[in-house]
């Protein structure tokens, strides 16, 4: 029987944890307008992946994150808004590309 599910608490703590942030920081992109919006789809859209065991979902999950660092970076001028700004992509990308999420999707992931 196959399930479908938007969190998968059987996965390691590492991947749960990253796959609600990328629910939440998908809905935060959307919500900040024209291109961070394409990220955000991207990330609501990885996070389903995720919790479904699909190894494309984790792929996009980190291109998303890094992307999501990038225009921040890019789009801002650098000051004390924009460390406060990358917290959590930052935290997102360090639990997907952490050791336990990498080897959890290398074999279980399809």
């Amino acid at each position: 029987m196959q399930t479908r599910r938007w969190v998968n608490r059987y996965q390691t703590q590492t991947l749960v944890l990253g796959n609600v942030l990328l629910y939440m920081e998908g809905v935060f992109n959307i919500a900040r307008g024209t291109f961070f919006a394409l990220i955000g789809v991207g990330m609501l859209f990885a996070g389903y992946g995720i919790a479904n065991d699909k190894k494309f979902a984790w792929k996009l999950g980190v291109g998303a994150s890094v992307l999501s660092i990038l225009m921040r970076l890019t789009s801002q001028s650098i000051g004390f808004e924009v460390f406060f700004s990358l917290v959590f992509p930052i935290a997102l990308l360090i639990l997907l590309v952490h050791p336990q999420s990498r080897e959890y999707q290398k074999i279980w992931f399809s």
